[in-house]
């Protein structure tokens, strides 16, 4: 019993993991649709397909290698994305995402590519990640002006979580959120059903702009903010990691999913280690098992992604917005805190984070590229000279 498909202990991890995952970032993924055009059902579509992905990749990963190998949609590549697609249709939107997939794919093919990202600094990479969370985290604070009650209640909630059930601080936070949004009368006139979702096929168009503004940011966010500290997770609990197979998979599904809305599937770091510890399961060598629960889940949240989507477009902008930006407080600490810590390299880290929040655009290409490439410049041609 202790190794059946059926324990305890797996099924709850699992859904831990899973719940984790989308009460803390379902809410940018939404936005980020939004922002690019996307239609109510085309939202939907966004979240089956991710949901999906994400699903079949931790399943068949963990099942085939035996090893607790969870997917996961990209939070901070979501979070870029809801600043940048504004001036693309979503052909082409859908289009950059194919090619984001395609780098992934490439970059587990050629051992050179790999190697070249792995040797960007973390600390450029973080500063640029940062510069994309600091606006979400910044709006967290605006609904004090409009609706304090909203605020109040859910930064007490937030405050009590992290203090006392830190794993369960989104669902809380999330459960406040909607029980004053249903109080305020917020779904009065809303109808929530339990409904399957349906795939919305977009025939992808690319554009060289969107490649550069949109394409390799995602790809360079993923890798470096998700698929290397999956990795990483993985060893620290003593499990090799197959790495080639693990880049080809995933950007496979991104490349097969994007025409349905699948913008990002990549390794898990944080709500994986919950599918790893020794609470899940004595023997490690049964933990994957806990993921195969979790990509369960990953499809029922899918199929069910209307429900989801309702439920959310429902919620008032100051519930939405103190949602997305406590999810993000700690990556925005964890990117503050790699970024400026190393002397030699903090002012070129400075210009990365500087020129990526600006926001501006020279020569078609957008200030997320234009960051870290500056960034880059400053440290091989001053920094190191200094």
């Amino acid at each position: 019993m202790q190794k059946g498909m059926f324990n305890l202990s797996h099924v709850s991890a699992g859904f831990t993991a899973v719940l984790v995952g989308y009460t803390s970032s379902v809410v940018i993924i939404i936005q980020a649709a939004t922002a690019a055009g996307a239609t109510s059902s085309q939202i939907e579509s966004w979240l089956l397909a991710l949901g999906l992905a994400m699903g079949f990749t931790s399943i068949a990963f963990s099942w085939y290698f035996k090893k607790p190998i969870l997917t996961a949609w990209s939070t901070p590549g979501a979070a870029m994305l809801v600043a940048a697609v504004g001036q693309y249709e979503v052909s082409v939107v859908l289009g950059a995402f194919v090619i984001s997939g395609l780098l992934i794919v490439l970059t587990g093919l050629i051992s050179p590519l790999s190697k070249a990202l792995a040797n960007i600094p973390p600390q450029l990479a973080t500063a640029m990640l940062g510069a994309i969370l600091l606006s979400f985290c910044v709006k967290t604070f605006s609904p004090v002006m409009t609706d304090p009650i909203i605020f109040f209640c859910m930064f007490a909630a937030f405050l009590a979580g992290k203090r006392f059930l830190p794993q369960y601080t989104m669902a809380i936070l999330l459960l406040v959120g909607i029980v004053y949004s249903v109080i305020s009368g917020a779904f009065d006139n809303q109808n929530i059903d339990l409904t399957f979702a349906r795939p919305e096929w977009i025939t992808p168009s690319f554009s060289i702009a969107a490649m550069i503004n949109l394409s390799f940011p995602l790809y360079i966010i993923t890798m470096l903010s998700q698929n290397l500290p999956g990795i990483a997770m993985m060893r620290s609990h003593s499990y090799e990691v197959p790495v080639k197979p693990l880049l080809l998979g995933s950007g496979l599904a991104n490349i097969l999913f994007a025409p349905i809305g699948g913008f990002s599937v990549n390794l898990a770091a944080i709500s994986a280690a919950i599918c790893m510890n020794k609470e899940v399961d004595e023997d490690p060598a049964q933990r994957y098992r806990a993921v195969i629960w979790a990509g369960i889940f990953y499809l029922i949240a899918g199929v069910w992604a209307t429900t989801v989507v309702a439920t959310f477009l429902a919620l008032p902008k100051e519930v939405t917005q103190i949602l997305a930006g406590l999810a993000l407080l700690g990556t925005l600490l964890m990117c503050f805190q790699t970024a400026f810590k190393e002397e030699n390299i903090r002012e070129s880290a400075l210009y990365t984070f500087l020129i990526t929040l600006s926001g501006v655009t020279f020569l078609g290409v957008g200030s997320v590229v234009w960051g870290l490439v500056v960034g880059l410049l400053h440290l091989h041609f001053i920094a190191k000279k200094v």
